[in-house]
């Protein structure tokens, strides 16, 4: 029925309730009406005009099907369950499938099973669907165990269909196994070589893996599909901001239309470029933008890299004023804090300092949820007092952070550093011994000393710690 028919059948239907009245449609024009409303995503009169079809035709089938999907919708499955025992109707595609959502949405496995089996065993004409349907719901659920052995059942029967493989490359991801499930869609891809969908999802594990040559090649093909996803080209100028292709990054956020839902959330991505870039004004410039508005979604790190651009562009009270809003609107974070403990090291508050030290250790023991930029925060922290002499501090800073990740690169080896240079050889020998040859070498490179084959030296003979640490200590251009 065309949308001016809907439209005049749906403006009787007011008229009529406004005079208390019921007025007579018959039951494909209250089926039409329904259509129009499940079409809209608009449940507002959906249940009046239901009930108002069933009073005039109560053994519509169509209308009672649509009984049992409205209380689907709100989640009443007894009530739909009961429902379609009463219409006892077979061989009916509709009813089934509600059936075994219902089944689904209650966690009746067993029921699902035995269910389908009898639908097998009746040779069901659409028993792919049948599978098609109920797979993803079962996924929807965290019915993990359970969707697996539903979606191999119906491969055994029908090997060749894409949605249940698509669907098992989805779980196997769920589980984990996210080889399995790129496996799966390189095969998708071979037989349907012209989906966005496939391609998308084939970048999308390669980026999980960190393979982002391979993530970028899939979101190219996925682009030719279609271009018109910006979540897609947001994916793709991740995995090249990743791979430190910073410049095609920005080509690719820039791609997205500023009209959409995300452009906002794109900006502080660009700025993160611009900063990679070092054009510290370009990032400035945005930051400034998103700040400026206020958004409820601003995270720290906008706050954190608007700090920085001000600093290296010479804009220190915007710096400071900035960092002091952060503090009152993020007081628990950790990289936050770092830099306003630094911040009054290096203007000589060492009360306030010593204070806003304590206020971060005690957020660090009391908190169990740390990212990796946190700790990178805090010793980083710790490298700047460690440079401004300031070694008993940078010691509690490096400590913390061997308390929350041990495993940290380097970790030793600053704390050896700077045992040494309080002058306590037996704190520097332990820390020392937990590092290898290889971290040694490259720690020494990153410095900037200029040594010839201390590898070779370092794995053929034992040369004393203090000899290389001296040289260290005495390298001016050091910065770590």
């Amino acid at each position: 029925m065309k949308k001016g028919e809907i439209s005049r059948l749906l403006q009787r239907y007011l008229d009529a309730r406004e005079e208390g009245k019921v007025p007579y449609f018959d039951a494909d024009e209250f089926s039409d009406l329904l259509d129009s409303f499940e079409e809209s995503d608009d449940y507002e009169l959906f249940g009046d005009v239901l009930a108002s079809g069933l009073k005039l035709h109560p053994d519509s089938i169509d209308l009672k099907i649509r009984q049992c999907r409205f209380y689907v919708y709100n989640e009443d499955y007894d009530s739909a369950l009961a429902l379609i025992d009463s219409i006892a109707e077979t061989n009916n595609q509709d009813l089934d499938l509600l059936r075994l959502e219902c089944y689904c949405m209650l966690d009746q496995y067993d029921k699902v099973i035995e269910y389908t089996e009898e639908l097998i065993a009746k040779d069901c004409r659409y028993l792919e669907t049948v599978f098609e349907y109920t797979a993803p719901l079962l996924s929807d659920m965290e019915m993990s165990k359970e969707a697996m052995d539903y979606i191999n059942r119906g491969i055994v029967l029908f090997p060749d269909n894409l949605v249940l493989k698509d669907e098992l490359a989805y779980n196997m991801e769920l589980e984990g196994n996210i080889d399995g499930a790129i496996a799966i869609y390189n095969k998708l891809i071979d037989k349907n070589p012209y989906s966005n969908d496939y391609w998308f999802s084939l970048g999308r594990l390669y980026s999980m893996k960190s393979e982002f040559d391979k993530a970028i090649e899939a979101f190219d093909f996925a682009l030719t599909c279609d271009d018109s996803d910006p979540e897609l080209k947001m994916l793709k100028a991740y995995c090249l901001y990743m791979n430190e292709n910073y410049e095609k990054a920005l080509e690719v956020y820039n791609e997205i239309s500023f009209d959409s839902e995300v452009s906002e959330r794109i900006k502080p991505l660009m700025a993160e470029c611009h900063i990679k870039l070092e054009d510290f004004e370009g990032a400035y410039a945005i930051l400034k933008d998103i700040l400026g508005k206020k958004q409820i979604f601003n995270e720290p790190a906008a706050y954190i890299n608007f700090i920085r651009c001000c600093t290296e562009t010479d804009r220190e009270r915007e710096a400071s004023k900035t960092l002091m809003q952060a503090v009152k609107l993020f007081p628990n974070n950790v990289r936050i804090l770092s830099l306003l403990a630094l911040t009054y090291v290096e203007n000589g508050e060492d009360k306030l300092a010593l204070e806003t030290t304590e206020r971060l250790f005690d957020i660090l023991d009391k908190e169990s949820d740390y990212l990796p930029e946190d700790y990178e925060s805090l010793f980083h922290a710790g490298q700047y007092l460690y440079m401004k002499g300031d070694i008993e501090t940078a010691l509690k800073y490096y400590k913390k952070v061997m308390d929350v990740n041990p495993d940290m690169p380097y970790m030793h080896l600053h704390m050896a550093m700077a045992y040494l240079a309080k002058g306590d050889m037996r704190k520097f020998s332990e820390h020392f011994s937990q590092t290898t040859p290889k971290e040694l070498i490259e720690y020494l490179e990153n410095s900037g000393i200029d040594f010839n084959d201390v590898e070779q030296q370092l794995i053929g003979k034992h040369i004393p710690p203090e000899d290389l640490t001296k040289e260290f200590l005495n390298n001016k251009d050091n910065n770590n």
